[in-house]
């Protein structure tokens, strides 16, 4: 698929590469080669078995499901995002709903939902907002803040899941809640409500009564099981 405007509506299968200046999807549309744009709009499912390079807006709504790296100049990723390879944005990586990948190295990461990303995420500016299980590697970047949303009344009665592990956070400033870090290098950090820190270098400069620093003295009840 070569052409300037590539407008596809309902059930639409490519086999082989396409490369287009402008894409808008609605529907489901499956792509077996590499996907290659200057903008992309997808409202559905798009699914491909390699690469997405846009070097413009890439916006998803819907499911995105690739095997492949993705790149683009900015992307708005919104719904169940899975990406299988490294994913690289210049500019803001906005993710809304459940997004995995196995590293992502953007200028700007905010996500609201559930994160996967069990390699490195890298970028100037690092906001999550928590909202399902989610899972972290290494964060390298300059802010980083990470709120895990407190637990509902049927969570405070049956137990919430299990807490949100993050391996490693590198940065100038850390603002932590209800996630659990292996180790954290950074001169100025803020413990919010059930933030654990194992092991700190640093300083905490306010912190929560139920923060903790250091490891732990009883592992945490299974889920949903309180004495």
């Amino acid at each position: 698929m070569h052409a300037q405007t590539w407008v596809a509506h309902g059930l639409v299968k490519v086999s082989g590469e396409v490369d287009v200046g402008e894409g808008r999807l609605t529907g489901t549309v499956s792509v077996s080669g590499a996907i290659r744009a200057d903008s992309l709009r997808c409202t559905g499912t798009l699914e491909t078995d390699t690469s997405v390079t846009v070097t413009g807006k890439f916006a998803t709504a819907g499911n995105f499901h690739t095997r492949g790296a993705v790149s683009a100049g900015e992307a708005s990723l919104a719904g169940t995002t899975r990406i299988g390879a490294d994913v690289r944005v210049t500019g803001l990586l906005a993710v809304r709903g459940h997004f995995a990948a196995a590293s992502v190295h953007v200028g700007e990461f905010r996500a609201e939902g559930g994160v996967v990303v069990p390699g490195s995420l890298e970028a100037v500016t690092v906001d999550i907002r928590i909202q399902k299980d989610s899972r972290l590697g290494v964060i390298r970047a300059r802010s980083v803040r990470l709120l895990r949303a407190p637990p509902n009344p049927i969570e405070r009665l049956f137990g919430r899941s299990p807490s949100t592990p993050i391996t490693r956070i590198e940065a100038d400033h850390v603002e932590l809640e209800g996630v659990d870090v292996a180790f954290v290098h950074c001169p100025e950090v803020i413990l919010g409500r059930d933030a654990h820190v194992t092991e700190l270098e640093g300083t905490v400069v306010r912190r929560h009564r139920t923060a903790l620093v250091g490891p732990r003295s009883l592992s945490p009840p299974p889920y949903g099981l309180r004495r």
